[in-house]
């Protein structure tokens, strides 16, 4: 136990050298169950659902009642966007295990492939025969009041409204920080193409070109195939002194370097090249980004948000441009959980501390900002136009009229992301990376500032359409109009925004 934890730890940190030992594990032991269940799930952690989906039904293979790889066989199809073999595949775990967490997947992708009266079914029997105190219970209410919602059954959904909000009432945090984890990892598929850092680059180049207003995108090279343009680029007279390399799959900041020289780099295969922003905004002599939210309440209309606070991470050791110091990633890399054993690597533990150590929030990070003589407000408004210039670009990829034509409305939640956002030397923003499950739990400060953010977030899209204020006519369109419905969520919508700034797309 105590060796497949290790190797657990090494497909979390270092899933690269991972994936290559694990391979090699099962081609020794090709009968291993164990050897080919842990190669499958480093496949899984990199988003390579295809080979996820071969190596865990080998698993199945050798052993058919495996209940993990089972599990995640239906999890893979679901973010390929494999619906109805997602359905499949969850009801066969459903038979196999009779858990409420298969049941109410099962509801989902009915839910997905437009057969409503099926979803409502199986929500029933999960809330008519599941544990009131289950984990799951929350989510599979959520789900439930958004199929009866877009079954026109208004009255029942508002029951069950109010039932999820005593749920959050008793427990604001927890309930509101899980139903985002779970919303997020049950998107429209087409959001793991663009934690790819490959496809990522390409579209952000993409879009730059076509919409060069509005954003800072460092030049990104994909490899091999932009390496003549990568050539050229290095050659020219707009040549960076700075690279940094990234491989196509990583997180965490695993496997990223910072080189003067492309020829660290050129021959490589599946790393991101970009230009090194190399005149970085500093605080204490020390680089750092900001976590920045993006909120996506409805893609037809498109309606979107970006969130007033925030957590900024900074690199544990001064900044230096010096040659002889290009390849210290603790002066370059800004993600803390690459530097949890570097000695000056400092969290406060007290969550009233925004500005202490290593960690600070969003607005103790623009209080310095405005101190050092730039526009608080300017420099946020220029994050928000950064943030809408994303939301467009995924627009323009068709990514939301895909989700719009082919599924009911409300079969995908809200979807709340976050965007990597560096600040250079000018205090302009440039986007570095998108994070399609932002992480809600945390070091103190996270908690504070993301346990505010998820009860934003929940009070925003959820609870019951009707109350006593609404008078009988209002009512009465609710209860037999869909667009008087779509009109009452916004009403909510709206009145609930918190920190949350609309965007103009």
């Amino acid at each position: 136990m105590a060796l497949k934890d290790d190797i657990l730890d090494l497909v979390e940190h270092e899933n690269a050298d991972a994936q290559t030992l694990l391979k090699g594990l099962t081609e020794v032991l090709p009968n291993s169950v164990d050897a080919h269940a842990l190669y499958a799930v480093s496949l899984l952690r990199r988003l390579q659902f295809d080979e996820a989906i071969a190596a865990f039904r080998r698993v199945l293979e050798l052993e058919p009642k495996h209940d993990e790889a089972l599990h995640n066989v239906a999890f893979c199809l679901l973010n390929l966007g494999r619906y109805q073999e997602a359905f499949d595949a969850y009801q066969q775990t459903f038979s196999r295990l009779s858990t409420e967490s298969s049941l109410r997947m099962s509801a989902l992708m009915h839910h997905r492939l437009g057969r409503l009266p099926q979803a409502l079914n199986s929500y029933r029997q999960i809330l008519q025969k599941g544990s009131p105190t289950a984990t799951g219970r929350p989510a599979a209410i959520q789900g439930s009041v958004s199929a009866l919602r877009d079954a026109g059954q208004i009255l029942e959904a508002d029951h069950l409204s109010r039932m999820l909000r005593d749920y959050f009432l008793k427990a604001p945090v927890s309930i509101g920080s899980t139903l985002i984890a779970t919303n997020n990892a049950e998107d429209f598929f087409e959001w793991s193409n663009y934690v790819d850092k490959g496809q990522l680059g390409v579209a952000l180049m993409k879009r730059q070109a076509a919409d060069p207003d509005g954003a800072r995108v460092p030049a990104t090279f994909l490899l091999p195939q932009d390496r003549e343009a990568l050539e050229a680029y290095a050659a020219g007279p707009d040549a960076p002194p700075l690279y940094i390399v990234k491989p196509v799959r990583s997180s965490g900041g695993q496997g990223i370097s910072v080189t003067a020289d492309i020829a660290d780099a050129i021959e490589r295969d599946d790393v991101v090249v970009q230009r090194y922003v190399e005149r970085p905004y500093l605080v204490n002599g020390r680089k750092g980004h900001m976590r920045i939210y993006g909120f996506i309440t409805s893609v037809d209309p498109l309606r979107a948000y970006v969130y007033g606070e925030g957590i900024v991470r900074f690199a544990p050791e001064a900044y230096s441009f010096s040659a002889d110091e290009v390849g210290g990633v603790s002066r370059h890399i800004t993600n803390t959980a690459l530097h949890l054993n570097h000695p000056d690597l400092v969290i406060s533990t007290d969550p009233n501390e925004e500005n202490v150590g290593l960690v600070w929030s969003l607005s103790a990070y623009f209080d310095q900002v405005a101190a050092d003589g730039h526009d608080r407000d300017k420099v946020f408004a220029d994050i928000g136009t950064l943030v809408a210039w994303y939301i467009r670009m995924l627009q323009a990829d068709g990514v939301f009229a895909r989700q719009a034509a082919n599924h009911p409305r409300r079969s995908f939640m809200p979807k709340l992301f976050g965007l990597d956002v560096l600040l250079d030397s000018d205090a302009k923003p440039w986007l570095i990376e998108m994070q399609r499950v932002p992480a809600m739990r945390g070091q103190v400060l996270v908690e504070k500032v993301n346990s505010a953010l998820s009860e934003n977030v929940f009070r925003m899209v959820n609870g019951p359409l009707l109350d006593e204020r609404l008078g009988p006519q209002q009512i009465t369109r609710i209860l037999s109009d869909p667009e008087a419905v779509k009109a009452r969520e916004l009403e909510i919508e709206l009145a609930n925004l918190g920190r949350f700034s609309p965007l103009k797309i």
